[in-house]
């Protein structure tokens, strides 16, 4: 059900996102999960949120290599994943 969100430094959870809920973010991990077992790979390692010295983020599946610039698909968008770097929002 759920796709849990990790902090890398520690591995604590970040947040743990429900089925129903952030649309957008369960696309692009979908997306990027599907693109991992046409290559065979499984669930690890992680992905990256980073966000740039330009203040966009993207996201990058470390094990394909696979960038996706989160500013392409709007503020809204982006800002559902720039939440997950603030870690006041915790919710295991």
């Amino acid at each position: 059900g759920g796709s849990r969100v990790e902090d890398a430094t520690d591995g604590s959870a970040v947040l743990v996102i429900y089925p129903g809920e952030d649309g957008f973010v369960r696309g692009v991990l979908r997306g990027l999960a599907r693109e991992r077992r046409s290559h065979e790979i499984g669930a690890h390692p992680p992905f990256r949120l980073a966000r740039l010295a330009d203040g966009r983020l993207t996201i990058e599946d470390t094990a394909t290599g696979r960038r996706i610039d989160l500013a392409a698909f709007g503020p809204t968008n982006a800002g559902a994943f720039a939440r997950f770097l603030n870690r006041e929002e915790k919710r295991p």
